[in-house]
């Protein structure tokens, strides 16, 4: 045996060995997992949560403790920093988590579709055994109210009680406090008008020195996100619905005169002013200019701020309240516990939830400075104020406890999107004005509204008609093709060869029936049924077409995304196929080293996905990027500046920067077209050469024809490439501010509805239209290239 050949069977053994192990170790941990928790007369509780490591660790020691203190339950602890997957997972399947965290802006969705226990029942046992469990007297009154549902009334904060809450937080303003005093600015502890805040950052702003690149200033950073506008229009007796209660959902007031006073002051200090920082498309984050030392006041905020900036050394800070018009006033954010209702354990599982939203696990919170405990002899306690840790002001959360309000909010999510989009265009992008903003968001609302799905009363689908249905014409269609086969008399030897072809391809068969094909008549089917897959199947409501109705009228989204996936391909794919021929012309030359450089080419189209687009932010951001950096030196003294690729700017820029991000993989298409110019006889240009032909009229008359089944294979899967692109789109619109619409691709859109809000009924819908729409322009392309695809050996 060859030295070769022996290395070979080496390398061939050890592949064999090492995937052995791999599923030796998977089994032997899922055995010890499962023996673990399924110990005899144990009652196993599973829990699902997320966190940092430090309030994982938190968690880890609360569990062990209960476990300590009750011998008889174990308790099965689940991470997940992709949460709202995993949780929607185990909720579709069945088998959802005893106890999970639940924001307090999901408590509708959970509580309405009957997913959570009502805790009330409990509680009054609690009191009528006296177990010492008053959280009418433990607990502020408005986190118990958080996690209220009224749903005859579809309320938040009055009702029955889905959770209680393991911590909270008020919203307060982070300020630098050595810009302040270089400012001449009081540091406002008692609060600050508006106005106040105002002037305070234009001072700021005017210590900023215009030659020194590293004395540039920002008075103060403002956030829009549409949590904190609404907490910004109520300093000003507005709000986002009309209604005794803001809970007039038919009721936009953004056009309303207080509304309006505060979005166009937001607008003035930002682009008019110039005195509050205006991040737009890539640009330095505002939390990092804070640290930093370049912002003097950042907010509103909570109290999970804390822990980065308590590493801050090169400045003093602290915190003040937010400024108001007439009122000061904050919102609440809190997560609480939460129970299944589909428990299987509920005393159990209660009593682990009372032990995880107890005063051990407030201490510890209150410890870590992540957010504040609920409790308030907790929260009064030394334990969250931290004498001689920053803020030293931390009373201040507390005070803001007594002017605070609870939002409240449709229950259709799409509103969310809407209000966030159109503002993002007047606060951030410039493009309107607050009142075009507002009419805009009052219209794509009452259009919402006004869609079938949003207005008709569904029953349940039929899902065993629906099952028995498909299993016939499934069980019909392998008859016909077996009884087609059959027809066909066949030899012992062709047999043998037949049943040989079949074992091969069993694998991929199986894979694709399974995995593919069922996958895809259960998204056929659900694109007529309402289903949020934060339930189990059963719970899906049938509503006939009226997901494709919702989607040609009432969905601006769709024409949008539409419009910005076919501009994206009717540039990139033609710059795309163009650049890879150019580059494999390129390296189809006999030099030494050539086989180098090939590589060279082709490896970056291996680097894919997050890791790539995360290169690419760096290059086109607008502050500190590459490419902007040299376009300036270009373009400054000519009286232009380099553009805000997916800022500003985006409408016109953001497909240019996409195509040439693209350009990265184009070694893929470069080697396809590499090995069609390898194929070429050589015969073929020696003859043109005869006749008189130059090595252009030799590209046109012999390389593009004889590459043209290539040309027509890269171009396909270009389109079908093109109309899938999601993961670029979706990391540079989170960068961007999550909401630029044109970035807003078909996939990425789809993905909104089925994991943002919940829609994966109408995300099937979308899907099939995607499916369509591609196969559409498939076969047209097919059939427009009839005449100008070559094919060798084929005959006319």
């Amino acid at each position: 045996m060859t030295v070769g050949k022996a290395l070979r069977s080496l390398l061939v053994l050890a592949t064999i060995l090492i995937v052995i192990w791999a599923f030796i170790d998977v089994g032997v941990r899922i055995v010890n997992k499962n023996a673990k928790l399924n110990q005899p007369g144990k009652t196993v509780l599973t829990i699902l949560h997320w966190g940092n490591t430090e309030e994982t660790d938190i968690v880890k020691e609360l569990v062990r403790e209960f476990e300590a203190e009750n011998p008889d339950i174990k308790v099965n602890r689940l991470h997940a920093n992709d949460y709202d997957t995993k949780l929607k997972t185990m909720l579709a399947a069945g088998t959802p988590p005893d106890l999970f965290y639940l924001r307090y802006e999901d408590v509708i969705d959970f509580a309405d579709t009957e997913m959570i226990k009502n805790l009330e029942p409990f509680i009054a046992k609690d009191r009528a055994n006296n177990n010492g469990y008053a959280m009418t007297d433990e607990f502020y009154p408005i986190l118990i109210d958080a996690f209220r549902f009224d749903k005859d009334k579809q309320v938040q904060g009055q009702g029955d009680l889905y959770g209680i809450a393991k911590d909270f937080t008020t919203w307060i303003m982070y300020v630098n406090l050595d810009l302040f005093k270089q400012a001449g600015i009081e540091i406002p502890y008692d609060g600050w008008t508006w106005d106040e805040y105002r002037a305070a950052m234009k001072k700021i702003r005017a210590l900023s020195d215009p030659q020194d690149p590293n004395k540039q200033y920002f008075g103060g950073v403002l956030k829009t996100w549409p949590t904190v506008v609404r907490n910004i229009l109520w300093t000003n007796d507005a709000d986002y619905f009309g209604g005794e209660n803001n809970n007039d959902f038919n009721l936009v007031t953004l056009d309303q005169p207080n509304a309006q006073h505060m979005l166009n002051l937001i607008r003035t200090m930002r682009m008019d002013d110039d005195s509050v920082y205006n991040p737009t498309g890539i640009s330095q984050s505002e939390d990092d200019m804070f640290r930093r030392g370049k912002i003097g006041s950042i907010g509103p905020l909570g109290r999970w701020m804390t822990p980065q900036y308590r590493k801050i050394t090169e400045f003093d800070w602290d915190i003040v309240p937010m400024p108001y018009k007439t009122k000061p006033v904050s919102d609440i954010a809190t997560v609480s516990w939460a129970m299944a209702s589909a428990t299987q354990n509920p005393d159990k599982a209660y009593t682990l939830l009372k032990f995880l939203t107890g005063k051990k696990g407030q201490t510890l919170t209150s410890e870590l400075g992540l957010a504040m405990p609920c409790m308030k002899a907790v929260a009064e306690s030394d334990a969250f104020l931290s004498p001689g840790q920053k803020p030293k002001n931390a009373q201040l959360f507390i005070d803001m406890i007594a002017k605070s309000k609870l939002p409240q909010n449709p229950r259709i999510k799409k509103f969310t999107t809407i209000v966030d989009r159109e503002l993002q265009k007047t606060l951030q992008l410039n493009e309107k004005t607050p009142m075009q903003a507002a009419n805009d968001v009052s219209e794509n609302w009452r259009k919402e509204l006004a869609s079938p799905l949003n207005n008709k009363q569904y029953s349940r689908m039929p899902w065993m008609p629906v099952v028995t249905t498909a299993a016939i014409l499934i069980a019909a269609a392998i008859a016909v093709l077996w009884w087609i086969a059959r027809k066909e008399k066949l030899g012992s030897l062709d047999h043998a060869q037949e049943r040989t072809g079949y074992l091969f391809v069993s694998p991929w068969v199986l894979g694709f029936v399974l995995l593919v094909l069922g996958p895809m008549i259960l998204s056929f089917i659900l694109a007529f049924t309402q289903w949020s897959a934060m339930s189990p199947l059963s719970s899906a409501k049938f509503v006939g077409f009226d997901n494709f109705v919702h989607i040609f009228n009432f969905d601006k989204d769709f024409t949008q995304s539409l419009w910005v996936t076919a501009y994206f391909t009717i540039i990139c794919v033609p710059v795309i196929q163009v650049a890879a021929l150019l580059v494999a012309l390129l390296m189809n030359v006999s030099a030494k080293g050539i086989a180098f450089f090939r590589t060279a080419y082709f490896v970056p189209s291996v680097v894919t996905g997050v890791a790539l687009v995360t290169l690419w932010i760096t290059i086109f951001n607008n502050d500190s990027g590459m490419l902007n950096a040299y376009l300036n030196k270009i373009l400054i003294p000519l009286g232009l500046e380099a553009p805000d690729w997916f800022g500003e700017d985006a409408k016109w820029f953001a497909m240019p920067a996409l195509v040439i991000m693209s350009l990265w993989g184009v070694g893929g298409g470069m080697v396809i077209y590499l090995a069609g110019l390898k194929g070429i006889p050589q015969s073929l240009y020696e003859a043109a050469t005869i006749d008189g032909a130059g090595p252009v009229k030799k590209f046109f008359a012999v390389t593009m024809p004889m590459l043209s089944p290539l040309i027509f294979f890269n171009l396909v899967m270009g389109i079908i490439g093109s109309f899938q692109i999601f993961t670029q789109a979706y990391v540079i619109r989170g960068s961007s501010g999550g909401t630029n619409e044109n970035l807003m691709f078909y996939v990425l859109n789809l993905y909104d509805a089925a994991f943002n809000q919940h829609r994966m009924g109408y995300a099937s819908a979308l899907a099939w239209i995607l499916f369509i729409i591609i196969l559409v322009m498939t076969l047209l392309v097919f059939r427009g290239s009839k005449n100008m695809v070559h094919y060798e050996g084929l005959k006319s």
